[in-house]
């Protein structure tokens, strides 16, 4: 139940800013912004204004050439603030004759908004401005303050919440919530992975005379071949709710340069997840492990690189942060929440071992994002606004 006139006051706002905020999330998804290249600035500009309109102190901070974190601040009577995390940036639109709908268009049908971004995540970021701009058009008294970072480049490297940490603009949060898509369930785990790069190499020829080179990309036929192996051996391991069991995948192969030539060169780009009871450090060692036996085995010259890598991340129910998410949910609708693991690596983690005890939970659901025809539920959007509105009332209202 709802334990005050105010909390009813802030839901009631949120109902009437519904046709605001779903034009606002239309506007976000028609605005491209692509990683790569990095073509964030767009959305960013377009946040900050909005964010100014209600009042909030805003910062673009400058990550690398036309490329900034967006940074909303409601000031408290402390310096404590909560923090609401998000990324700008969103995967390529993808083959267009894969998708239903303009990709850009935003279109909605039957309650759902179809868009690149609309679950991945500018959902996500709409409920965490609108829930902000209730608070403050209810009058709120802000003991503690709320902090808005909408971040570059979390589809890549991410830069966007590393530059936030580099530059100390967090060291005053609290507790975060990353409003990735998770069907509105609470996500209090999350898979740790390694990515790499593997590069073979052969002898350039025309291939008239191919006889006289030698074939770079047949060379990576063996190295898929093994790490195919490898991934099919994985599946044996374990079987886990929701993430179920570890897996490699290629995502990108590069080599050649036209049919009438011998590749001398060939890469893949591939990854290897890592679930709960895994080591990083035993995950690392058999990748390498498989790519010294292909090249003993077939005497290659097969060169491995390690580009990132991404700690498993799991949070206690019992903590503060869970709480508060729980307990806003059950205000909301009347029953428990729903916990659950995600198959994918979010800026939790990273949030985590910088000392802001943090959560994921969003709406949209992760099986569409990437994919051709992402979308996501109007309805999941305004129950996700009311929620971290009721999450930043009884944040701000606490007097250290």
């Amino acid at each position: 139940m709802l334990s005050s006139d105010e909390e009813k006051n802030i839901l009631k706002i949120i109902d009437e800013d519904e046709e605001e905020i779903i034009e606002f999330l239309k506007k976000l998804v028609k605005t491209n912004s692509e990683n790569p290249p990095g073509n964030e600035k767009g959305v960013a500009n377009i946040i900050a204004e909005r964010l100014k309109s209600f009042g909030c102190k805003v910062e673009m901070q400058k990550v690398e050439k036309d490329r900034f974190n967006v940074i909303g601040i409601i000031e408290g009577k402390t310096k404590d603030k909560l923090l609401f995390n998000g990324h700008l940036d969103t995967v390529k639109v993808g083959n267009l004759t894969k998708w239903k709908y303009n990709p850009l268009g935003a279109e909605i049908h039957d309650g759902i908004l179809y868009g690149r971004g609309a679950a991945d995540m500018k959902a996500g970021l709409v409920s965490m401005i609108y829930a902000i701009k209730a608070l403050v058009k209810n009058g709120v008294q802000f003991n503690r303050g709320i902090m808005f970072t909408g971040v570059i480049d979390e589809e890549v490297y991410f830069k966007g919440t590393k530059a936030l940490i580099k530059d100390s603009k967090l060291s005053d949060c609290k507790m975060g919530f990353v409003s990735e898509p998770s069907n509105l369930k609470i996500v209090i785990r999350q898979k740790g992975g390694l990515e790499f790069t593997a590069k073979t190499y052969g002898k350039y020829a025309h291939s008239g005379e191919a006889f006289s080179g030698v074939n770079a990309i047949y060379r990576m036929g063996k190295v898929i071949e093994a790490l195919e192996r490898y991934n099919k051996n994985l599946k044996r391991r374990m079987n886990l709710p929701v993430l179920k069991y570890p897996t490699v995948n290629i995502g990108v192969i590069k080599g050649g340069t036209g049919v009438s030539f011998v590749p001398d060169s060939c890469e893949i780009d591939f990854d290897r997840s890592v679930l709960p009871g895994e080591s990083l450090t035993t995950a690392r060692g058999e990748v390498f492990k498989v790519i010294e036996n292909i090249k003993k085995k077939h005497d290659i010259k097969v060169e491995l690189k390690e580009n990132q890598c991404f700690k498993l991340w799991e949070i206690s129910k019992d903590q503060p942060v869970v709480k508060n998410l729980s307990e806003a949910y059950y205000k909301v609708f009347k029953k428990k929440a729903v916990y659950s693991g995600l198959n994918g690596y979010t800026e939790a983690e990273i949030l985590a071992n910088n000392d802001i005890p943090s959560v994921v939970f969003g709406p949209g659901d992760l099986h569409t994002a990437h994919s051709p025809n992402e979308r996501v539920k109007i309805q999941q959007v305004l129950d996700a606004t009311k929620i971290y509105a009721l999450i930043g009332h009884e944040f701000v209202k606490i007097d250290n």
